[in-house]
């Protein structure tokens, strides 16, 4: 979850408090997602003083300035800004059935049109010991006194989830959609080496995007996963991913980022595989329509009148825009 600059998986002292929180609640494998626990008599506040962690996550996000780009930094015309309003903090608080005991726990989710939050499974869990009791998604938090955030409930029984595929698809009230809008959808194939924006509430802080050395893996694996390289902190589960397109391919799920192994990667679902799960989901995307960008690679214009045209050899490679500033993805990767 944080380690270094390059690092997101916890410190030592943040795995073993979460960690000994989670397992003694009922919970199983947690040391790799991506939620981050807070007390439950915090539920509702904007900013989460995380008493179990062994200070205020503001120590963690500071060391990591140059990964996380506020959002609260963006003029609120830019596009990137516009990109981030459906999305916010999901908080959950989850009760153990066999002990009684609560815990608090901090995800990302993302608006979709119909007043629908997707999120991580393991954050609205629906299997085990641990069960969510409530739920609601904190919108507009860029900044740590919370002017301007609104809260909106969500019901903690999802209307649709996968453990395998770690998506949880719920409803919210009070139609946070009509004040903040709805994120884009895609089930593009996603390639190799790819620039990409994760747009989240690392440690339940105000929300950031990464967009420094963010891109899919060159080496991926089979099935449904998307290996990546951006930067995350617990929290980030269930962050949307996007790519040039401005739509979400795939759902952040997990850390496992290593600075002294530069082929460790932080995993993802890949959209289409959800997509191809959920009915709700993969009815929502064809209402949508396929991404700009996707439908001009499918029907290019026609080419412009004749010209000479560069070689291959100093032709520049193709650009990923906003999400790639200064082509710094690209020069990082030798293109």
């Amino acid at each position: 979850m944080a380690i270094s600059h390059r690092t997101r998986r916890s410190t030592k002292g943040e795995i073993q408090v979460f960690v000994s929180l989670i397992l003694a609640l009922g919970a199983v494998e947690p040391a790799q997602a991506q939620s981050v626990g807070f007390d439950p008599a915090d539920y509702g506040r904007a900013q989460l003083p995380l008493r179990q962690t062994i200070g205020d996550a503001a120590t963690y996000v500071d060391r990591n300035k140059g990964a996380f780009e506020p959002i609260a930094e963006l003029d609120p015309r830019d596009g990137l800004a516009a990109l981030a309003r459906p999305i916010g903090r999901v908080d959950i608080v989850l009760k153990n059935a066999r002990t009684g005991q609560t815990v608090g726990a901090s995800c990302t989710g993302a608006l979709l049109p119909g007043d629908y939050v997707l999120t991580n499974h393991h954050c609205l869990p629906q299997s085990g010991d641990l069960t969510p009791v409530k739920a609601s998604i904190l919108m507009d938090y860029l900044t740590l006194d919370g002017q301007g955030s609104r809260r909106f409930e969500i019901d903690p029984k999802p209307v649709e989830f996968d453990a395998r595929l770690d998506y949880a698809l719920a409803r919210t009230g009070g139609n946070p959609t009509e004040i903040y809008g709805a994120a884009r959808l895609s089930g593009e194939a996603v390639p190799g080496n790819r620039s990409m924006l994760v747009i989240h509430h690392p440690l339940g802080r105000p929300k950031v995007m990464s967009r420094f050395r963010c891109f899919a893996l060159k080496e991926q694996g089979e099935g449904p996963d998307l290996r990546h390289r951006c930067d995350t902190l617990g929290g980030s589960s269930g962050s949307l991913m996007f790519d040039a397109s401005v739509a979400g391919v795939a759902l952040h799920k997990e850390g496992g980022l290593d600075p002294k192994d530069p082929s460790s990667f932080n995993a993802a679902t890949r959209l289409s595989a959800i997509l191809g799960r959920s009915r709700i989901l993969s009815e929502i995307a064809a209402r949508q329509g396929r991404p700009a960008a996707a439908t001009a690679a499918a029907d290019p214009a026609p080419p412009p009148a004749a010209r000479p045209s560069a070689s291959p050899a100093t032709a520049p490679p193709a650009s990923d825009g906003a999400l790639d500033p200064g082509r710094m993805n690209a020069i990082l990767r030798g293109r």
